[in-house]
């Protein structure tokens, strides 16, 4: 009898064992931090694109630092370039590349590569996203 009850506690205390997650905080924090990298640089290819009639494919990157929580601050960068145009249609191509990171975790920043035609439809400036392209560190 005492053999069973001895076999029993030590069942119960191998299952709680292993049902404990084990560096758990560590790795929320990390995961936490790779997707507001992954958000800012979609965000910041969707910032740029929303910009475009004002701002043209200048070249020189588009910055912006965002606090997303008590610790983490968000950052992306984008730069655009124009790498065609149709003649006579009024249509441009931009290319966009967007980098968003976390400002204390440099590894882990994602890249976002958009192509963009931009021109007139139905009269109106429009964008419309051609290709999108996401690179995540592994």
């Amino acid at each position: 009898m005492l053999s069973m009850l001895f076999l029993v506690v030590l069942s119960a205390l191998g299952m709680f064992l292993v049902s404990v997650p084990v560096g758990t905080g560590e790795s929320a924090s990390r995961h936490h931090r790779a997707v507001v990298a992954r958000n800012m640089a979609r965000a910041g290819a969707n910032a740029a694109i929303a910009r475009f009639p004002v701002q043209g494919g200048g070249g020189s990157p588009y910055v912006r630092r965002i606090p997303v929580g008590p610790n983490v601050t968000g950052r992306y960068s984008v730069t655009s370039r124009k790498i065609a145009a149709e003649n006579g249609s009024g249509f441009e191509e931009y290319e966009l590349v967007s980098v968003g990171g976390v400002t204390d975790l440099p590894e882990g920043d994602v890249r976002v590569v958009a192509r963009v035609r931009f021109g007139p439809e139905r009269g109106l400036p429009r964008a419309r996203i051609v290709r999108w392209e996401e690179t995540v560190p592994r």
